[in-house]
């Protein structure tokens, strides 16, 4: 496996855990078990941890609760009452129903002044809770909303509840112009941070014998 994963560029490491311990470890092209690269969109994972937590502990009152409220300025009463229908589980599935600012609309999101403004001004192209319309300003919405719910940072919050339980030294993380910590994109980990999360889901949630994620979640 391991000659053969080095043939796999651009894979740069690969590692086996058995029974939740580290049995081997290869690293390709220059990288390091401890250095941090950027997992992109894999970052969505992380945040989706987060919002389990923050429902565990009473900050969000259900999947199901409108974003509306946590953006009065942007979805108040004259809003689109479409938009007023978005769920929190509309934004984790990715069916917020709002036009994509991926793909070709991202450059112009990344470099609007106010990319939670941008994104929930997007046109509606599909009803929400129905088809999915990748879009990682989608994503970054719920960062906003767990800022605003939980009264920390992003960033914080994850260090708090989930990098910190896990071993994992705060790592390095995007702010939009409002200094809310991007939610979808740009998160940087180790490989083997990253393997802590995917044995923390195997675990169903738990690690070294503390509960960090839900085990339902």
């Amino acid at each position: 496996a391991f000659e053969r994963a080095e043939q796999l560029a651009p894979l740069n490491s690969l590692l086996i855990a058995r029974r939740g311990t580290l049995v081997a470890e290869a690293y390709y092209r220059g990288m390091q078990p401890h250095a941090d690269t950027n997992i992109k969109s894999a970052s969505k994972s992380v945040l989706s941890a987060l919002v389990g937590i923050a429902l565990a502990e009473g900050h969000l009152d259900s999947l199901d609760q409108p974003i509306a409220p946590f953006f009065p300025e942007h979805l108040g009463e004259n809003a689109d009452p479409r938009k007023r229908q978005i769920t929190l589980r509309d934004l984790l599935t990715m069916r917020a129903g709002l036009e994509s600012t991926s793909f070709g609309n991202y450059g112009a999101w990344v470099t609007s002044d106010d990319w939670v403004r941008d994104a929930l001004n997007r046109p509606i192209e599909q009803p929400p809770g129905t088809d999915m319309i990748y879009s990682t300003g989608t994503s970054h919405l719920v960062s906003a909303i767990l800022t605003k719910a939980t009264g920390m940072s992003t960033k914080a919050y994850a260090q708090s509840r989930l990098f910190g339980p896990l071993g994992i030294a705060p790592p390095s993380l995007q702010q939009d112009p409002q200094g809310i910590y991007f939610g979808g994109n740009n998160l940087a980990l180790s490989p083997r941070d990253l393997l802590r999360f995917g044995q923390l889901y195997l675990n169903e949630g738990r690690h070294n014998g503390r509960q960090v994620v839900p085990a339902d979640w």
